[in-house]
């Protein structure tokens, strides 16, 4: 049996369906995608919108234990409006609650601190876990396991700490979505440049939904205020179509071993 940690792909996206029904249909695209891959879900632990249909079809396709949610205290009432009895999701979550054992963290896969997997070489990570005392978790069979932290940078530290130990081909997709999405998107983004992760990210640019950042990127680059991260690998991804969000990231991932080897052999 292998020892090898799954594949992760942090999914950011919407807590609104939005106006166009393309932008769900895209989101349940992509869960049927990640079923055919084994691929194993991270996202943002609602279950309303955008980021509930892509967990509630896949928990559906591939069972709980594919799905990782990770979703702020404060939130649950406004992503949480009602969990699966009917209540009131934030007062009926913390009854649900239950605190995480103190090995938590490396019995989720995690390694805290930095690991070799998804570090730039010669790079430590400075992001760490959250304290595990303070981290709860939800069971939930309709969305999966969903982890409640103390706020929203601590959801995006553990998110990314989740893809960043993940097996090869782990990575991070941006779904349409509001200005929570496009913050957790350059955190990642940002993460990247600095060494913190060496993990592809890439966005479902559904209908042109992201055209516009796409363009202000270039900008940056021909002005010199951004760089890519390596040969042939792109600072953030243009992805079309849905089902093609797994065959980016494994490529990208593929790429940057290639060069990491490349620099390695040079060295000796």
């Amino acid at each position: 049996m292998s020892s090898n940690p799954p594949t992760r792909i942090a999914v950011f996206c919407g807590s609104s369906p939005g106006a166009s029904l393309t932008h769900t249909l895209a989101a349940r695209t992509l869960a049927q995608s990640f079923h055919r891959h084994s691929i194993h879900l991270v996202y943002g632990g609602g279950t309303t919108g955008l980021m509930g249909e892509i967990a509630r079809t896949l928990v559906k396709l591939s069972g709980k234990d594919a799905v990782t949610g990770v979703i702020p205290s404060s939130l649950l009432g406004v992503e949480r409006p009602r969990d699966k009895d009917g209540a009131k999701g934030r007062e009926k979550g913390k009854e649900r609650e239950k605190k995480l054992p103190r090995n938590w963290a490396r019995r989720m896969g995690l390694t805290v601190g930095g690991g070799e997997n998804g570090v730039a070489k010669g790079k430590k990570a400075e992001v760490k876990a959250e304290g595990e005392e303070k981290a709860k978790l939800l069971l939930d069979n309709e969305y999966g396991h969903v982890t409640i932290v103390p706020d929203l940078q601590a959801r995006k530290k553990l998110m990314m700490e989740f893809v960043r130990d993940g097996g090869p081909g782990s990575g991070f997709v941006a779904l349409s979505g509001g200005i929570g999405t496009v913050d957790e998107l350059f955190e990642v983004v940002s993460w990247g440049q600095m060494g913190v992760h060496a993990r592809g990210v890439c966005v479902l640019n559904v209908e042109g939904f992201w055209d516009g950042v796409l363009s202000w990127l270039e900008k940056a680059m021909e002005e010199k205020f951004v760089r890519e991260r390596g040969e042939g690998r792109k600072v953030l991804g243009d992805v079309r179509k849905a089902g093609e969000v797994v065959g980016w990231l494994a490529e990208y991932d593929r790429r940057r071993r290639v060069e990491r080897e490349g620099k390695e052999r040079r060295g000796r």
